[in-house]
């Protein structure tokens, strides 16, 4: 039986006694809250039945997990240069609290100040609390691919203790790199919903470890157990019962533990495994049913599982998921849910790890619209809303939303090749690249006005037979965005399907003389440079941005030779590679992304019209165009230095049919040309610049202001009210 105790400020100091690294002095000794206790083994968290929960005001509760995923790498910085103000971090944990959530959870032991500041916060007065999940990640270089090399396994050991010891306020940790180090006095161990042990293990690291280790079969943990498991999960059974071992012998304290996983590794056949060699995502297993809790385990065991609607791929290609069906129809993602749960041990199971991007474009399709990017902060908001309300049907101890921030020091693999040199991304935001974009809290430059700080690039003479009258740029660590003056209100007729009006923007990133100078239209002289890019705007056809065929990542080439010739073709992206059914030999076909299509709607987040998927709009005058790009799709690989993708090579060098990071040439660029042209029904109406029947030369080109230090704002993303009432809907 369980009795609530509270904790008495001599049992207090004796901890600070026992404990090395705790003084009195700088120690919060403030009681966050009660807790319970057994046998002299304190507890303010454990799982029951399918569930976690938390004990206040003298009784245990059932806790939904309502959660989000917290990384600190601020634009600008690395994943371990955490934020050095406190108050970046209150002000996240207010709006996280006021988004209805009730846990956070982060990856790997943060610095001093995050846990100070979570201490602060729940310490309020009246305040919603914040529950932590800490994760204890382990090096990601395993030797030889064994889990269980001495040196490997030690070092875990001694990162598990450092948490433990960081999360009691009780750790001196010196400076390291790569990880979090500094003097932890902030006790966070009251708001200890879990330890997270492990991360996504490959499946290559988890066949070389089953391998190298087939006599290890069972563990028999005073915590933790493993039985007719691999080698894999004796391992993972291993470190859990340490990490509860430690927190029990040192500090009297059990806390629920969880191994982390991934559907790569579910103990479930899927009929839509495909050829590939081995199959990578149907390959290897961590079982659930092989785990499970010891005799003297209190906070008891659970599994924390990261499950995205669009990857792997049998997620969305079983057929048995495409019968689920929700209040808005076929939801494959929920027939997973359901799957995995049939099999699941009778312990909970947390879906750790589901979200959505905002990115501009998508790494990975899906049937429904879920895809690996390419969603709008709206959509962001209702699928997320959609997922965690099926979480929860179907019996989930609840889920964890990846992520809080943006962070534009992560990459995806349809990206990372480009962004050149790549020690630099973090400097910039690639508004295209899904991992950068799953923030609710949208990390991005400070947006101005739109007719406001833009630069005149040239204006045309005056002429009243001129339609075209001046263009604009300005830049900022995620876009260029040009301004087009116009006439009249041609610019309404931009979009207005039953005209023939048609806008063309020619532009010359670098190298006057690379790139094409001749354009397809009919009757328009030479360019007096070269373009490497065409976009091109009309109501029956929408917008396009093309490429020049030499200086297209769809092939991909990087040379922009010098030509006459006026082809400039789409740029695509592979998205979706070509698989091969095990079962049926079905061939599931290679699918593109067409990154040339640009959408219209208002970029102005202060708009009611705001649609962040968006790249060009006319404003209500109709003279004026606005239009935005994403740097990487003008090949640029650094803005922040002037950086544009180059190189001469007719073949770049790639492994495993993918092109590796800073492989790519890259040259600097003196600046952008831009030419304009309108025709109506084909017919060529106005070009600018121009001096007489020719474009006008020596025109200087627009180079903005580089930076080694980014600006930029956070902002809540149109989809925070959605999960905010959604999570608000769950007791």
């Amino acid at each position: 039986m369980f009795k609530p105790k509270t904790p008495y400020l001599l049992g207090f100091f004796l901890c600070l006694i026992l404990l090395p690294g705790c003084f009195p002095s700088n120690h919060h000794t403030k009681t966050p809250q009660e807790y319970a206790e057994k046998d002299g083994i304190k507890m303010v968290a454990r799982t029951a039945g399918r569930y976690l929960e938390v004990y206040s005001e003298s009784t245990w509760h059932r806790l939904p997990v309502k959660g989000v995923n917290i990384g600190t790498a601020l634009p600008g910085r690395w994943f371990t240069e955490f934020p050095a103000n406190k108050r970046i971090y209150l002000e996240w944990f207010e709006q996280i609290a006021n988004m209805n959530a009730n846990t956070i959870r982060v990856y790997t032991l943060l610095d001093p100040t995050f846990y100070e500041a979570l201490y602060e916060f729940n310490m309020r007065p009246g305040g919603p609390r914040l529950w932590l999940l800490q994760e204890i990640w382990p090096d990601e270089d395993v030797p030889d691919g064994n889990l269980y090399q001495n040196t490997y396994v030690e070092n875990y050991r001694q990162e598990i203790a450092r948490v433990i010891d960081a999360i009691h306020g009780c750790a001196d940790i010196p400076e390291r790199a790569g990880r979090a180090w500094g003097t932890y006095r902030a006790n966070v161990s009251p708001y200890l919903l879990g330890l997270m042990v492990g991360r996504e293990l490959l499946p290559e690291e988890v066949h070389s470890t089953n391998e190298a280790n087939p006599e290890k079969k069972e563990y028999n943990g005073n915590f933790i157990r493993a039985g007719n498991a691999s080698a894999s999960e004796v391992w993972l059974a291993a470190m859990c019962d340490f990490a509860v071992s430690y927190s029990v012998d040192k500090y009297r304290w059990q806390m629920p533990v969880a191994f982390v996983s991934w559907p790569t590794l579910d103990p479930l056949k899927h009929t839509t495994a495909y050829m590939q060699g081995k199959n990578p995502d149907d390959a290897e297993e961590i079982n659930p049913a092989h785990l499970f809790p010891g005799p003297k385990s209190l906070g008891g065991l659970f599994g924390a599982y990261h499950i995205y609607p669009n990857y792997p791929d049998f997620i969305y290609r079983d057929a048995r998921y495409a019968r689920y069906t929700d209040e808005q129809g076929v939801f494959r993602y929920g027939g997973y849910l359901k799957h995995f749960m049939e099999v699941h041990p009778p312990y909970p199971a947390l879906v750790a790890e589901f979200g959505m991007s905002t990115s501009l474009n998508t790494a990975h399709m899906h049937p429904e619209g879920l895809h690996h990017g390419g969603v709008s902060e709206k959509q962001q908001g209702e699928m997320i809303a959609r997922m965690m309300k099926t979480i929860m049907k179907e019996g989930y101890a609840g889920g964890s939303i990846f992520q809080w921030a943006d962070e534009w020091a992560k990459k995806t693999w349809i990206t990372e090749p480009f962004m050149i040199p790549y020690e630099r991304h973090i400097y910039w935001h690639n508004a295209m690249d899904p991992e950068q974009n799953y923030g609710i809290l949208a990390c991005e430059p400070p947006f101005h006005p739109l007719g406001s700080e833009f630069d005149l690039v040239w204006q045309a003479d005056h002429n009243d037979q001129n339609i075209i009258s001046a263009l604009y740029a300005k830049a900022d660590a995620a876009y260029l965005y040009l301004m087009v003056e116009l006439t009249g209100q041609r610019g309404l007729e931009l979009f207005a399907k039953e005209k023939e009006l048609a806008l063309s923007i020619a532009i010359d990133t670098f190298g006057r003389q690379n790139g094409s100078n001749r354009l397809p239209l009919q009757g328009l002289p030479a360019l007096p440079s070269g373009a490497e890019f065409l976009l091109q705007i009309s109501g029956s056809g929408g917008a396009r941005l093309l490429a020049r065929p030499d200086y297209n990542r769809s092939v991909p080439k990087f040379m922009s030779n010098p030509g006459k010739d006026p082809s400039f073709i789409p740029v695509r992206s592979l998205v979706n590679r070509r698989q091969v059914s095990l079962q049926d030999g079905t061939i599931h076909p290679e699918i593109y992304a067409d990154e040339s299509k640009l959408h219209y709607d208002n970029f102005d987040p202060a708009s009611t019209d705001y649609d962040s998927l968006s790249h060009w709009f006319v404003d209500d005058s109709g003279r004026r165009l606005y239009i935005r790009l994403p740097w990487l799709l003008l090949n640029v690989g650094d803005p922040s230095s002037h950086l544009v993708l180059y190189d001469q090579r007719p073949v770049i060098p790639q492994k495993d049919n993918r092109i590796e990071k800073n492989q790519i040439g890259f040259k600097k660029t003196e600046g952008f040309l831009f030419y304009v042209a309108v025709t109506i029904d084909g017919k060529l109406l106005d070009y600018q610049p121009r001096a007489g029947e020719d474009f006008k030369t020596g025109i200087s080109p627009y180079l903005w202001p580089g930076w080694d230090t980014p600006s930029y704002r956070t902002r809540l993303k149109q989809g925070y009210q959605q999960v905010a009432e959604t999570f608000g809907s769950i007791k």
